[in-house]
């Protein structure tokens, strides 16, 4: 039976004066439930001035826990694909109705696990991790000029923190009314000991996938996260930081 732990950490970093992030996420509290209805996990990084970044990513992460759990279709990738419209429509919304909110939006990333398997789906440059014996994997495909130009071979991942445009994404919640989520058709079969991280950039920007790996490998979640914060902060922590760790104990 399906048996998790998890942590999430959200931080304001060393130089903001808010935290634009937002996280959250559906666990139900008994195994029979989790094993019924599964567990879902929600990572967004908003931008807009006037607080509108804030909104905008505690928009997206409300709008998609709710829509997804409320969501009796069986098939789970179509259930988190119907949440991120109804997000990006809400956040669209919400700006048109107020002047100062306008053109805000959010990236936004989340992990449903159910029945045995891992679902993924992200708009924009937050991320989506799996370590499985010790072997670290980014699932998410960046939205963002420095992504693009990573996949194409043009500079490689150690290039792209430190690019002067790796902040420039491509796609984002609130953007326009056809955004759509990226997610894939196949979802992964978990194993135990399996490890999801889902992160915002200002972890990543600073954080290699070593790091994180390691970090990984030798923390519990709660720990896990408060180091991959710190390291962040320490390196910098130009930007907020959120982080959440989700590690399978039992399939």
């Amino acid at each position: 039976m399906l048996t998790l732990e998890f942590a999430s950490l959200s931080d304001r970093g060393k130089v903001r004066l808010n935290n634009e992030d937002a996280c959250g996420h559906i666990v139900p509290a008994t195994p029979a439930e989790l094993a019924e209805r599964g567990a879902v996990f929600v990572v967004a990084d908003g931008m807009g001035g006037h607080r509108g970044g804030e909104i905008a990513s505690r928009i997206a992460v409300r709008t998609i826990l709710a829509f997804y759990a409320a969501d009796g279709e069986q098939n789970r990738s179509q259930a988190l694909a119907f949440a991120f419209r109804e997000a990006n429509k809400t956040i669209i919304e919400e700006s048109v109705a107020d002047s100062a909110l306008f053109g805000m939006g959010t990236t936004c990333t989340a992990l449903a696990l159910h029945d045995g398997q891992a679902y993924f789906a992200h708009v924009g440059d937050s991320r989506g991790y799996m370590l499985r014996a010790g072997v670290i994997q980014q699932i998410t495909n960046d939205h963002s000029i420095v992504g693009e130009m990573v996949r194409s071979g043009i500079i490689t991942d150690e290039d792209a923190r430190h690019h002067p445009k790796r902040n420039v994404i491509t796609r984002s919640l609130g953007a326009q009314e056809d955004t759509a989520a990226d997610v894939p058709t196949s979802p992964l079969a978990i194993q135990r000991g399996d490890v999801f991280m889902l992160c915002s950039d200002g972890l990543t920007t600073y954080l290699s996938d070593q790091d994180i790996a390691t970090i990984l490998s030798e923390n519990e979640p709660d720990e896990a996260c408060r180091k991959m914060v710190a390291m962040a902060n320490a390196a910098g922590g130009r930007d907020n930081i959120t982080v959440q760790v989700v590690v399978v104990r039992e399939t």
